[in-house]
């Protein structure tokens, strides 16, 4: 698993790549409250399109950084986000409360 982010226009991306499972999460949380708190002015994106795997796990990494985005008056966008994560995402009815788009 990799995370990076970038600043593209005025947006901060996250970006997660390869298997996302319950230790990876962990990593991810901490990674995803410091951004939160370094960027507190920019929009924030999630870029799951190079995740390889995702479990249940990956739900509390979306939910905990929609919170904290909240928090602060802003609201998450993710994108990308394969075909078998985003059923995990749709089956936790996560996509009527967080914007996914397809678009990278």
């Amino acid at each position: 698993m990799q995370i990076t982010h970038k600043r593209m226009g005025d947006k901060i991306v996250i970006f997660i790549e390869g298997e996302l499972g319950n230790h990876e999460a962990k990593q991810i949380l901490n990674y995803q409250e410091n951004i939160v708190s370094l960027y507190i002015d920019s929009p924030i994106v999630l870029n799951l399109s190079g995740l390889t795997f995702m479990d249940s796990s990956g739900l509390a990494v979306v939910v905990n950084l929609s919170r904290a985005l909240e928090r602060t008056g802003r609201s998450l966008t993710v994108e990308g986000t394969p075909q078998n994560a985003m059923k995990i995402f749709k089956a936790a009815g996560l996509n009527k409360k967080i914007e996914f788009i397809d678009g990278v």
